[in-house]
């Protein structure tokens, strides 16, 4: 008798924190930076893609495509300084921050400025302890 109220009180502290960490306000700073990482992702992927389509493009394609590309090269510049930016809830996202930061300049991924940096170490201040 002890083991099953020994085991619905696990079962209640369980459920209450699924219920704090689904909670609407909490869902929504912890998908923030997830999903900015991967607003992010998606950038330099389209980065990527029109680099490769005008380094093979003959010059009348290629003078379409540059415009095409600066203006997506300002917008992961834009997304990369918000991921930067945005306010860590928890150790686990400024976790998964880091490791993304230090992926991207270790791979050459793409350029991470001085103000990129100290945007991301600014934004690890904030951290609730």
């Amino acid at each position: 008798m002890k083991r099953a109220s020994g085991r619905a009180r696990i079962t209640r502290s369980r459920k209450m924190a699924i219920d704090l960490a689904c909670s609407d306000e909490e869902a929504q700073e912890t998908d923030a930076v997830a999903d900015l990482i991967a607003a992010h992702r998606h950038a330099v992927a389209k980065v990527e893609s029109l680099g490769k389509r005008l380094m093979q493009a003959e010059e009348a394609e290629a003078a379409l495509i540059g415009p095409r590309l600066d203006a997506v090269m300002a917008d992961e510049a834009l997304v990369r300084r918000q991921a930067a930016m945005a306010p860590v809830a928890d150790f686990g996202e400024l976790k998964m921050k880091a490791e993304y930061f230090a992926r991207l300049m270790n791979d050459g991924w793409c350029d991470v400025d001085a103000g990129d940096l100290h945007e991301l170490l600014r934004s690890f201040l904030d951290l609730p302890v």
